[in-house]
């Protein structure tokens, strides 16, 4: 240990040596280990200057041979790299298909230039959300306006989205993840690169939404991420939750299916594998919709699954087998969702009665698959006959307001609520560190559920860390929303430098808890009133029926071991959890 950080400061003070901060231009430049930087002053919402450094490579351009293949690290560079516009999307598909393969950048935010060596500053690393299909770190959307104002270094990477991400054979040609993998690849440059930008790589704090919730929660379970970061946030989106873990047993088949319409109708994994690298990659992206059932069902095509045990694996086993075995990385957690996350699979029903009824219909058929329950032998028919009692008492004949609350909130509930209050219950007897955990119920100016009144929908708390002004369109915040942003800032900015979310002096007298067996919670916010206050037993009821179910499965295993297909069909179903 001594050695490193000797070595690591002989270089810091060679490199130090040739930054040369304000040139010609008065813009920022920064000598990293690849070379040097050209970077940007920007200025916060408090008009604090920093300085930004936009499309840094991290990774080379995963084509070629590199494509469904592990992450290699980006190589040098001779002369300035022009380090003020964000790198290119990873291809995806929003409408038209955009990208472009070489997308393994990163951008960083330091309000600390020249950098003092003796008080670097804690580090946070955002990853994205969008289904594992959508989505980048841009600077237009996950700008550090709000987050700057804090004393801290912002990372933000992209990663392989799609088939392109997480495509996988099921053994060893193509083990998948390797979206995950550019993300473990991007910690790695942070712990090499953030102290020249001012940033203490002994303080990383890795922080994510939805799908980017899900990655740094899986990465908390992977031993090929340990070390690389020392705290966590996970907003709305659980290694528990079943979109978070294809297993690769069914999913390898997807492959296939997908080399069929591309074009690669091959019989062996490795010839199929050296065929879809000659693909257009916008064939590839767009080859998705070939997938969906029912409208744009399933959301998740492609994402996360178990690989082989072999060299850069990052999950070995489910994420349900590793948290019974209690193989996760013991740091301080804090992690929650949103009141009405379901909204973000029940959004569109409430304009179009067409698509909704249609639903209806074909409930039996669809809701497994908007579940991802289809990966059990009876495709998770008895989850759905025990769904429909519970929240609709076995009636869809009543009005539809109704349905939808209800609906909605059985979405919010398997995918986002409950496997976040499992993973949270799961870990409490083993935890030497925190936990904390929150409920956002706070609906200002914006919402992505616009049309909705009164709603808090999924990804509505992003808008007070980053403006999402390429989503939500705007910047005029009311005074109230500037204040839920301030403790919104300093909940998590304390988190990351100190390890325990910290309110705002000037609130109300409350002190965010630890996570303890009174099942208690931060709620952020009521409705349209920025408030803040310790509560317990979080939508005890329902929570209590997906317990349930869980119990009811795990009981299940107990007295039947013996087929195989049980034992497929118990796995699956404790994904629900």
């Amino acid at each position: 240990m001594v050695l490193r950080v000797t070595v690591k400061c002989f270089l810091f003070t060679i490199l130090s040596s040739l930054l040369f901060f304000g040139t010609s231009y008065g813009e920022p430049e920064v000598t990293i280990l690849q070379g040097n930087l050209l970077g940007t002053t920007i200025t916060t919402r408090n008009n604090r200057s920093i300085s930004a450094f936009l499309g840094i490579p991290y990774g080379q351009p995963p084509i070629g041979n590199l494509r469904f293949a592990n992450p290699v690290a980006a190589g040098a560079w001779n002369g300035t790299l022009n380090a003020t516009r964000d790198g290119s999307v990873c291809p995806q598909a929003l409408g038209s298909i955009s990208g472009s393969e070489d997308c393994l950048y990163l951008n960083v935010y330091t309000p600390q230039l020249p950098v003092n060596t003796s008080t670097l500053l804690p580090v946070m690393v955002w990853i994205h959300g969008g289904a594992f299909l959508h989505g980048s770190s841009s600077s237009a959307t996950f700008s550090p306006d709000y987050l700057l104002d804090s004393n801290i270094v912002l990372a933000l990477p992209n990663y392989r989205i799609g088939a392109l991400g997480f495509l996988s054979t099921g053994n060893e040609v193509a083990a998948g993840n390797w979206g995950l993998k550019d993300q473990i690849l991007a910690l790695k440059w942070v712990q090499n690169n953030i102290e020249y930008f001012g940033g203490d790589p002994d303080q990383v704090t890795l922080f994510g939404q939805s799908a980017g919730s899900a990655s740094v929660h899986l990465l908390s379970l992977s031993k090929a991420a340990k070390g690389l970061f020392h705290r966590y946030i996970t907003q709305s989106g659980s290694a528990l939750s079943t979109w978070a873990h294809l297993p690769s047993a069914g999913y390898a088949s997807r492959a296939f299916q997908l080399g069929g319409y591309v074009g690669c109708d091959n019989d062996t994994s490795s010839a199929l594998i050296e065929c879809l690298r000659t693909v257009n990659a916008s064939d590839i992206v767009a080859s998705a919709s070939q997938f969906y059932v029912w409208e744009s069902v399933p959301v998740v095509v492609w994402g996360p699954t178990d690989e082989p045990d072999i060299e850069g694996a990052v999950l070995t086993d489910s994420p349900t087998n590793l948290f019974a075995k209690g193989e996760f990385c013991d740091l301080p957690w804090m992690t929650g969702i949103v009141r009405d996350e379901g909204i973000l699979m029940t959004g569109a029903f409430y304009s179009d009665d067409e698509m909704f009824y249609d639903f209806l219909d074909n409930f039996d058929l669809v809701l497994p698959e908007m579940l991802t329950l289809n990966y059990q032998t009876d495709s998770g028919a008895a989850w759905v006959k025990a769904m429909k009692t519970f929240y609709f008492n076995d009636d869809f004949t009543t009005n539809s307001t109704e349905l939808l609350t209800n609906l909605t909130r059985l979405f919010g509930d398997a995918n986002f609520i409950y496997p976040t209050l499992d993973g949270l219950q799961q870990q409490l007897p083993l935890a030497v560190n925190p936990q904390y955990f929150y409920l956002f119920n706070y609906r200002g100016t914006y919402s992505l559920a616009a049309g909705i009144p009164d709603a808090v929908m999924h990804t509505d708390d992003v808008i007070y860390l980053f403006p999402l002004r390429s989503i939500v369109g705007g910047d005029n915040l009311t005074d109230t929303d500037f204040e839920m942003v301030d403790n919104m800032v300093q909940l998590w900015t304390s988190f990351a430098i100190n390890g325990t979310p910290t309110i705002l002096a000037s609130k109300e007298n409350v002190t965010c808890t630890e996570y303890s067996t009174m099942d208690n919670y931060l709620r952020i916010g009521n409705q349209s009133e920025v408030t803040l206050s310790m509560e317990y037993s979080l939508f005890k009821e329902r929570m209590e029926f997906w317990a349930s179910l869980v119990h009811a499965e795990a009981s299940t295993a107990t007295l039947t071991n013996t087929s195989t297909g049980i034992l497929v069909l118990l796995f699956i179903c404790s994904k629900l959890i």
